[in-house]
């Protein structure tokens, strides 16, 4: 593996420099290119990850045509690139890169374009890394071992080339991959975006080291394949030689694209303009979101909890599941508004998630007191047979009382963000799992007892009267009673349609979320599991759990893999698990114990919280609407996670002040027709919606 870059030196140094002088600034297929201009030249941002990651910039044609064009001759008794073919062997598939069918013979072009796409790595970059490697596209006399270490894989400048990968094919091959497995896997590597770096000038290191802050995962991938940074006087001769410190394999690599093809950095905008939905306060966007999705009739509305996020983060999936949308409410009184929205859509039924520290009793007798019999909702109940097959549970007949006056919300987060939102860039929730600088208030306590409080909670709870218990006593109910669906006069039937409210709510967040996944779905092939300590890997696993048609399952490293959780996938059938974020969030232990009930066991994990929800989000593919959140507080997504569930959208999370590189590619790559912020501008300021990167 290639660990520190080939340095131009010495005599290279003068070989090199000749030709690289000739170099004109030429015009790429995209008809962009420009000289480099060393002023333009930012250490944290060498190219964007758009360009970068873009298997389809050049078919195999026009990669031929662009050797052709930068190709000066061929000397006699030499095989230059233009012309070079070999036998090349078939790849399999793997986590990086995908399958490759072998050939009789092929092209150094085609080879090039057709490992860019299965590496989903640019072919302008690949005829660049050759370039600054062996100058193997302008060489008019190359040797064997420009071919055999044609991109420097493999090739330490300490070392001997590891043979196993030597050759032009290999060469392109596992130069290209190692870039894959920089993106996934960054913290097994020295240079990751996001933070501060320490680079060194040249591997003298008397030399010395500068910091740099890596904005994106390729820039990060550039550093971690030539480790070294050029200094001013690398920079001050940009197609010369600097002093005994310079280095110049990332300036190279900058220039040459930057002659080539063009601003590296430059990231083509081919997006819609982005929509807003918001209110004034985190009650009134998820009342937006609703509308902006359903009507009146719904199956279901999800009440949940806007003042603290674990019993949220499994309605949202449920809720697209059963048909219906997540609203919010403080934990004391439910706001007016809400209430509005719940007598507009007209619910079969409202399940509260959580019990009475998440969402006290007022909240309850508020929602009952719809159907009582002074109330807006006063015989527009129904009958058991009406429900869906997985809400029949059963109740009693006990009437409200008239709803408790209700008073206007404190704003939260929609309106009046908390601290978390004002750190930037934020640590991944994946990556770090003690950052709890960076949380909202009520999610700082959450960790360290009950869901809602730190005082002890009451007995499990699944209430509409007399109700489960249980996540099984829940699921064994729901058996008993579907035969009162066959018959809408027996008892059982009439005490359903009396009370069309039911609170879900577990001794723990855990159990919660349980309770949830074995209301909603009778069956399931795939849950996906998420850590029920921090609240962002979880934000994006609800629509990508939605589309598999899913729960979302919240686990804690400190339980491993528990029985419960085990009888709740067995009992589901799960046979496909999605695992969101690293280790720190859901460990090894646990996801090999989701293994050991003969799940497949697929790991979702970024170095960061953001590039987490583009890794969920590229399961999707194209798609007609995406959704965008915020990855600092976490009321909108709740909401949000039910609409862009049952639109088959991915949600993925930004910062507060700009969109991060690897988010906006993400959407690029998608092509939506349609971009929906959450949330008002004090959460995502409008230079977010603009696009703007970071």
């Amino acid at each position: 593996m290639r660990s520190r870059p080939r340095l131009i030196v010495a005599a290279v140094v003068t070989a090199l420099v000749g030709a690289l002088l000739t170099v004109v600034p030429s015009t790429g297929s995209d008809g962009q290119a420009s000289a480099a201009n060393a002023a333009d030249f930012d250490p944290g941002y060498l190219i964007s990850d758009q360009q970068f990651y873009d298997g389809r910039a050049m078919s195999a044609t026009q990669v031929q045509t662009f050797i052709d064009a930068k190709h000066p001759g061929c000397a006699a008794g030499y095989r230059c690139l233009d012309t070079y073919a070999q036998r090349t062997p078939t790849m399999p598939a793997d986590a990086y890169c995908a399958g490759l069918a072998g050939r009789s013979s092929e092209s150094a072009a085609s080879i090039i374009a057709r490992v860019g796409q299965a590496c989903n790595i640019s072919q302008r970059y690949l005829l660049v890394l050759l370039q600054k490697e062996q100058s193997l596209v302008t060489s008019r006399a190359p040797s064997t071992r420009q071919y055999t270490a044609a991109t420097g894989f493999g090739c330490p400048d300490t070392a001997p080339c590891d043979s196993s990968v030597g050759g032009f094919f290999y060469q392109v091959y596992y130069g290209a991959r190692q870039f894959q497995r920089y993106a996934a896997h960054p913290e097994r590597w020295s240079h990751r975006a996001g933070v501060t770096n320490w680079v060194w000038w040249h591997p003298n290191q008397a030399c010395g080291r500068s910091s740099i802050t890596i904005r994106n995962a390729a820039t990060a991938g550039l550093y971690n394949y030539t480790p070294y940074r050029p200094n001013a006087a690398a920079l001050a001769n940009l197609y010369g030689t600097g002093n005994s410190c310079s280095s110049y394999g990332n300036r190279n690599t900058w220039r040459m694209w930057s002659d080539w093809f063009g601003d590296p950095t430059q990231t083509v905008v081919q997006l819609p303009t982005a929509k807003r939905i918001s209110g004034t306060d985190r009650y009134r966007t998820a009342v937006a979101v609703s509308r902006s999705e359903f009507g009146a009739g719904v199956p279901v509305v999800y009440l949940a909890s806007g003042q603290n996020f674990p019993d949220g983060l499994s309605a949202g999936p449920a809720a697209a599941h059963q048909g219906g949308p997540v609203l919010l409410t403080p934990r004391a009184e439910l706001p007016k508004h809400v209430l509005d929205e719940i007598v507009r859509l007209r619910p079969q039924r409202v399940v509260i998630v959580g019990d009475a520290n998440s969402v006290s009793a007022a909240v309850e007798t508020a929602v009952r007191g719809l159907w009582g019999s002074r109330g807006p909702l006063a015989g527009a109940t129904v009958t058991v047979d009406e429900l869906p097959a997985s809400t029949d549970v059963e109740q009693t007949t006990e009437q409200p009382s008239e709803p408790a006056a209700t008073t206007e919300p404190t704003p939260s987060a929609t309106a009046e963000p908390t601290p978390a939102d004002t750190a930037e860039p934020v640590p991944s929730e994946s990556a770090e799992p003690t950052a709890s600088a960076e949380v909202d208030p009520a999610e700082a306590v959450a960790p360290a007892g009950p869901d809602a409080s730190a005082s002890p909670q009451p007995s499990p709870t699944a209430t509409a009267g007399s109700a489960p218990t249980s996540a099984s006593e829940l699921a064994r109910s729901q058996e008993t009673l579907a035969a009162t669906a066959a018959d809408p006069a027996s008892p059982d039937a009439q005490t359903s349609a009396a009370n069309p409210v039911l609170r879900l709510g577990g001794k723990d967040r855990f159990e919660t979320s349980r309770m949830i996944a074995e209301y909603a779905f009778r069956s399931a092939s795939s849950a996906f599991f998420a850590t029920g300590l921090r609240f962002p890997d979880a934000l994006s696993a609800g629509p990508a759990a939605a589309r598999r048609d899913g729960p979302v399952l919240l686990v804690d490293n400190r339980r491993g893999f528990d029985a419960p959780t085990r009888a709740t996938l067995q009992r589901l059938g799960v046979r496909w698990a999605g695992v969101v974020g690293n280790g720190s969030s859901v460990s090894a232990p646990i996801a090999s114990g989701i293994a050991s009930t003969g799940a497949t066991v697929v790991r979702y994990g970024g170095s960061n919280r953001f590039e987490t929800s583009v890794r969920l989000a590229a399961d999707f593919g194209d798609v007609r609407t995406a959704y965008v959140v915020s990855g600092q507080n976490f009321p909108d997504a709740l909401a949000g996670a039910a609409v862009a569930g049952s639109q088959n959208a991915p949600m993925l999370l930004t910062s507060r002040h700009c969109m991060p590189e690897e988010v906006r590619t993400a959407l690029v790559r998608a092509k939506p027709e349609s971009v929906l912020v959450l949330g008002g501008p004090p959460t995502i300021y409008t230079s977010t919606l603009r696009y703007t990167s970071c």
